[in-house]
């Protein structure tokens, strides 16, 4: 039975994580409706936690650069979810979690610093664990938002028409069903419906919206395919796209067609341009996506705070998407950056104080009091 008695301490443990510490008054988070409920990771017992912005869901990592809302109290709410465990601290998603932002409680320290009596208590954006005297070490990185690029919109070619049939050759660029031509014996507002033979994109016979006369004239296409051919940084679905004449103000990246992936290549825009564009230099994009090239020192958490040179002012890391975990590769924030960042220092915060503080000294990983009464 691994579940059965297997030493015999001299005196017994004072309590466990999330245990009251007194009969004092206490306090709990009001909810709204419907909460507070677990997140997508469950909640920690005796441990901090954050509530999202829809005021329902409890998620044991910061949320926003903000203390957490309560610390989460032992009343056999966890489950034991691991096969053959013998014990589980976690609040599955969905399940009701009760905060409690006044009392006194135990708690397990951990961090780097043991705690005396009035110490004051610090939350680690990561975990919610409980630390004291100063904030968990966080990281020093170097990264960038979005991306700079010399880019094409559209194409150029040499037009004959005959009714809808466009017969295209010395095609310079892309040309893509939806996109809008221009140039002698064109309608105004006449579109490529389809490509019925040649080179996809490039030389061939395209069906039109309307009849051209064309006869070996010069004519441009332009829509919402963008092609970079020199990319710094990394392009990313959802990025705003800014700069670059003809090219739509506001437009978002939609799909990447082909190439680098995030790098140079061909990718789909959420809005036509309004004129074709054989090459601009300073295309910019960017969103909520950082890229992190080299680490300095630390290890990046998601809930960690970041700022740096154009980082979105409050955000917190949301995911890791790809590369070492806690280190160099590619993650999203909460919040989305308004200008494309070049390469900075992306400073990360490990923690926040809270309203709590030390009403007993403890060693790293042993139990400690924390009260928002003393």
């Amino acid at each position: 039975m691994t579940d059965f008695q297997k030493q015999v301490n001299l005196t017994p443990a004072p309590a466990v994580a999330g245990d009251f510490a007194s009969s004092n008054p206490r306090a709990t988070v009001l909810a709204g409706p419907g909460g507070l409920v677990a997140g997508t990771l469950g909640v920690t017992v005796g441990k901090f936690a954050w509530v999202d912005t829809d005021g329902s869901t409890v998620q044991s990592f910061g949320t926003a650069t903000k203390a957490p809302q309560g610390f989460v109290h032992r009343e056999q709410q966890a489950l034991i979810q691991q096969y053959l465990a013998e014990a589980g601290m976690n609040i599955p998603q969905g399940f009701s979690v009760v905060l409690h932002n006044e009392g006194d409680f135990w708690a397990k320290l951990a961090g780097n610093n043991a705690a005396t009596i009035g110490a004051a208590i610090y939350a680690d954006y990561s975990n919610g664990d409980v630390c004291a005297v100063a904030a968990p070490a966080g990281a020093s990185v170097t990264g960038l938002m979005g991306s700079t690029n010399t880019a094409a919109l559209g194409a150029t070619f040499t037009a004959t028409g005959t009714g809808t049939a466009l017969v295209v050759t010395a095609v310079t660029g892309l040309i893509t069903v939806g996109d809008a031509i221009a140039g002698t014996g064109v309608t105004a507002g006449t579109t490529i419906v389809a490509q019925a033979s040649g080179t996809t994109g490039g030389a061939g016979t395209y069906t039109t919206s309307a009849a051209t006369t064309s006869a070996g004239d010069t004519v441009t296409a332009f829509g919402v395919t963008m092609e970079t051919t020199s990319t710094t940084g990394l392009i990313s679905v959802g990025d705003t796209v800014s700069g670059g004449a003809g090219f739509p103000v506001g437009a978002t990246v939609v799909a990447q067609v082909s190439g680098t992936p995030g790098g140079a290549g061909v990718y789909t825009l959420s809005a036509n341009g309004s004129a074709y564009t054989a090459s601009a230099t300073g295309v910019t994009t960017f969103g909520n996506v950082l890229d992190v090239t080299a680490v300095g020192s630390g290890v990046l958490e998601v809930g960690d705070a970041v700022s740096g040179s154009g980082i979105p002012s409050g955000a917190v890391v949301a995911s890791q998407l790809s590369g070492t975990a806690g280190g160099v590769g590619v993650y999203t924030l909460d919040t989305r950056a308004t200008a494309y960042a070049a390469s900075t220092t992306v400073t990360a915060v490990g923690g926040v104080l809270t309203a709590f503080k030390a009403q007993s000294a403890a060693a790293v990983g042993e139990l400690i009091k924390i009260s928002t009464w003393g």
